[in-house]
C-alpha cells in the first residue's frame, strides 16, 4: 500500500473511448507490464548476486548475533552497512528509476518518464518484501497488469476539464449530472495524480480513471434509508450499528434493520453451481490426472487440457466474483 503524508481520497470515473483508443491503451498496458517484468527480473538477479556475496552473508550473521544480544549500537552500524551493500548492487528505489529509464526510452511514444518511475516504485515495493519479509517476487502474466499512474497532475497522465490527457490520447470521462459528490470534490479539492485502471466487465475491457484528491473526503448526501432521512429532516439524534451482515438504525420514532447485501446468497448459489461445472469439465477432459478415489495424483508432473466450454465458464466465474465485490462495496457505502 502507498503511504501518503496527507489526507486524500479517490474518485473513479469511466472513460468514454473509441475502439482504436481502447486498442492503444491495451498496448500501453502491455508495454507497462513488460517494463515491470524487466525491472523486476533485474532486481531479482541483483538480489541473487548479493546473497552470494561473502561480505553480505558475514554482515547478515553479525546482525543476527547483535539482535540476540540486543546491542543497539552494533545493530545500527550493521544495518547501515547492509544498506550500503544493497545500494552497491543497485537495490534501491532511485537506482531502479535509473534502470527503467534506459528501457522506457524505447517506448517513449507510449510510456512517459513519470509513469515508468511509478512502475519502478511498484517493483521496489515488491523487492522490499523479498528483502525484509522473505516473500517471493511474482511476475505479471499477459493481461494481468491492471493499472498505470503518474506522479503529479502536471505531466504524464493528466486530468483537466473532464478530459484525461496521456501522450497524445484525449480521453473524455463520464460524470453524471446528479452526482453532486464528484462535482463538489473537483471544485473544492486539488488532484494529486491520476491512475488509469483496466477492468474486465462481462468479458470486455473497460477503462476508468482514478483521481487521487488532496484533502478529506466530502460529506455524503442524505441516506436513502427512511428512518435516517426522517430524523435528519427534524434534526434529531440517530443511532447506527453496522454489523457484518446487517445495519440497524434507531431513532425516537422508528427502528430499522436491513441486510447490507441481501443478494449475496443468490450470488453464492450461482458461484457454487459454476464451480461444480468447472470441476466436472476438468475431470472429463483429464481422466488420467485423477486416482480411482477421485483425488488428484501427486508426485507426477501433470498436463491439463481445458475445453472451450471450460474457458467460457471460467470467465463467467470471474464476472460473478466481480459482481459480488462491486455489489457488496456499493451496499456497504452509507449514502
Amino acid at each position: 500500500m502507498t503511504k501518503w503524508k496527507k489526507d486524500c481520497f479517490i474518485i473513479e470515473l469511466k472513460l468514454l473511448i473509441d475502439t482504436w483508443q481502447k486498442d492503444l491503451l491495451l498496448k500501453r498496458f502491455e508495454i507497462a507490464r513488460t517494463l515491470y517484468n524487466t525491472t523486476l527480473s533485474y532486481a531479482v538477479k541483483q538480489y541473487t548476486f548479493m546473497q552470494e556475496s561473502k561480505h553480505y552473508r558475514k554482515q547478515l550473521r553479525g546482525y543476527q548475533k547483535a539482535k540476540k544480544t540486543n546491542d543497539s549500537k552494533e545493530l545500527k552500524q550493521i544495518a547501515k552497512e547492509l544498506n550500503n551493500i544493497r545500494q552497491s548492487f543497485g537495490l534501491s528505489e532511485y537506482q531502479l528509476h535509473a534502470y527503467i529509464k534506459k528501457h522506457q526510452h524505447n517506448y517513449k511514444k507510449h510510456i512517459d518518464s513519470n509513469t515508468s518511475q511509478k512502475i519502478a516504485s511498484t517493483v521496489w515495493r515488491a523487492v522490499q518484501d523479498v528483502l525484509f519479509k522473505g516473500s517471493k517476487a511474482h511476475f505479471k502474466r499477459y493481461g494481468m497488469f491492471h493499472s498505470v499512474e503518474g506522479k503529479s497532475n502536471k505531466a504524464g497522465i493528466r486530468f483537466k476539464e473532464n478530459i484525461v490527457y496521456w501522450n497524445g490520447l484525449i480521453l473524455p470521462v463520464r460524470i453524471r449530472k446528479q452526482d453532486l459528490f464528484v462535482k463538489e470534490s473537483l471544485a473544492l479539492h486539488t488532484i494529486k495524480y491520476c491512475r488509469l485502471v483496466k477492468k474486465v466487465i462481462r468479458g470486455k475491457h473497460t477503462f476508468y480513471v482514478q483521481l487521487v484528491m488532496d484533502g478529506i473526503l466530502p460529506t455524503k448526501r442524505i441516506p436513502s434509508t427512511g428512518a435516517f432521512r426522517h430524523a435528519y429532516q427534524k434534526q434529531k439524534r440517530v443511532g447506527i450499528d453496522i454489523g457484518p451482515s446487517t445495519i440497524a438504525i434507531v431513532s425516537e420514532e422508528t427502528v430499522f434493520i436491513q441486510p447490507l447485501a441481501p443478494e449475496v446468497p443468490l450470488l453464492e448459489k450461482q458461484k457454487r453451481r459454476l464451480l461444480r461445472k468447472l470441476d466436472r469439465s476438468r475431470r472429463s477432459t483429464n481422466p488420467n490426472n485423477f486416482k480411482k478415489d477421485g483425488t488428484i495424483k501427486h508426485g507426477v508432473k501433470l498436463r491439463w487440457t481445458y475445453s472451450k466450454n471450460y474457458q467460457k465458464t471460467k470467465e463467467q466465474v470471474k464476472e460473478l466474483y466481480r459482481k459480488k465485490a462491486s455489489y457488496i462495496k456499493e451496499k456497504n457505502m452509507v449514502r
